[in-house]
């Protein structure tokens, strides 16, 4: 049995320059800007809260169905209804 040479070997005496591909460039600035269709023309509001405020409010959401963002939209039109203003979170 003949023995084997190991595959550093191989790749170190074997040509592998026609074998090598050229990545796809791409824009990294054209990834950068892409926005949701869901979010063109909206804004991103950061709030922080204790970790116990941010579980309650998953664990009202896993029990009603409903995500962070339809809970927090629900509740700031509950607020801008309680200083007479209109609905308009969407």
């Amino acid at each position: 049995m003949s023995k084997r040479g190991s595959l550093a070997d191989v790749l170190k005496t074997e040509d592998l320059s026609h074998k090598k591909q050229q990545p796809e460039t791409v824009d990294t600035a054209q990834i950068l800007r892409y926005i949701s269709p869901c979010r063109k023309g909206k804004k991103s509001m950061t709030v922080w809260f204790d970790p116990d405020v941010i579980q309650q409010l998953k664990l009202i959401g896993i029990r009603e169905g409903l995500s962070i963002q339809a809970m927090m939209t629900e509740a700031i039109n509950d607020f801008f209804s309680k200083h007479h203003k209109s609905r308009i979170a969407r």
